[in-house]
């Protein structure tokens, strides 16, 4: 299994640059930057990490389909990837950060995520490309460079319909936090019935866990750390909510209706102490290095072939610090476990 960090381009340039390195030095096989509106750019922020790192995998976690064209999209990774010597990986889901703000509206996202995969990668193979779709279009244009078009895509959600478009289309899937046995099996059936409509097998396919996970020798902090990205993935996930196997107290679903979702939004904040353990646990990891390197075995033997693992930080703890931790208390002993260089 391989370990990605998700790095949020929220620090200073130079130092999220420096801990990506930190990060590669440490034993990290993949740095994932999100294509967040409005935070630094995730293309620039790639490329310098690509000039600082030697062998992790790098790509943005995710972009969407909706905020740049796709072949804007097509011209970026590729550009990453040359100068990452072919190390880029695309992570394609259907977004939302900053929509409203730029008056873009999040139309037919199965349909708009297909045909932005199937236009980057005809652009990538060297193609000139006619593209009439009902949500993308592309007329009469090539790319005025040679990209590599084996670029890896990975597509990434938790609704039903874009987790077997992965499976039909992808070279992988992005799980985006759903973590427990029944949680992660609902996914996987779902990227299974794409494939096997699709008349693929998955042997070589790649199944990521993007998870939110905070580290922390005091284990009750961690998992009080995580407790407000809970009921954001709740709230998102609402239509998906009782097929996922997940049981919420009644107080907290009612609750749930008066959350808005966002980073900064408050009310996500008041009903976060209302999310009990066993709850958080079917989305997060959280809990000290022992129980992390026990959740990473556990998600192993579930299938994930990467955990990719956003940090959510205990207050006094540095993002140094967690990934300096978090290498040191899980990616080492399971590898050494499990006879890993």
């Amino acid at each position: 299994m391989r370990f990605g960090l998700g790095l949020m381009p929220v620090e200073p340039h130079d130092e999220t640059v420096r801990l990506a390195a930190r990060a590669e030095a440490l034993g990290f096989d993949s740095v994932w930057v999100p294509d967040e509106r409005f935070y630094r750019d995730c293309y620039v922020t790639l490329t310098h990490i690509a000039a600082a790192t030697t062998r992790a995998r790098l790509g943005p976690c995710v972009t969407d389909p909706y905020s740049r064209h796709p072949a804007l999209t097509a011209v970026a990774m590729g550009t990453v990837d040359e100068f990452a010597g072919g190390r880029a990986v695309l992570g394609i889901g259907a977004g939302a950060a900053g929509f409203d703000a730029m008056g873009v509206t999040r139309e037919r996202p199965a349909t708009a995520i297909r045909e932005a995969v199937t236009l980057i990668r005809r652009l990538w193979a060297g193609e000139r490309v006619t593209q009439e779709g009902q949500v993308v279009r592309f007329h009469d244009g090539s790319l005025n460079f040679p990209a590599r078009a084996s670029i890896p895509v990975f597509v990434a959600g938790r609704g039903p319909r874009i987790l077997e478009l992965a499976g039909e289309i992808g070279d992988g899937v992005i799980i985006g936090a759903l973590a427990s046995p029944p949680t992660f099996d609902y996914a996987m059936r779902h990227v299974r019935k794409g494939a096997a409509r699709a008349g693929r097998g998955l042997e070589r396919f790649e199944t990521m866990l993007w998870l939110h996970t905070s580290l922390h020798a005091d284990a009750a902090r961690a998992r009080d750390a995580v407790r407000k990205i809970v009921v954001g993935v709740l709230v998102s996930s609402r239509p998906v909510l009782d097929d996922l196997g997940v049981t919420l107290p009644e107080a907290l679903r009612r609750q749930l209706d008066t959350v808005t979702y966002g980073a900064h939004s408050e009310s996500m904040g008041r009903v976060a102490s209302s999310v009990p353990d066993d709850v958080a646990a079917h989305f997060t990891m959280a809990g000290d290095a022992a129980a992390c390197l026990r959740r990473a075995a556990e998600l192993e033997r579930q299938g994930v072939t990467e955990l990719a693992v956003l940090p959510w930080l205990v207050p006094g703890q540095s993002l140094e610090e967690f990934i300096t931790e978090f290498a040191g208390g899980v990616i080492a002993p399971h590898r050494s476990r499990s006879g890993q260089s």
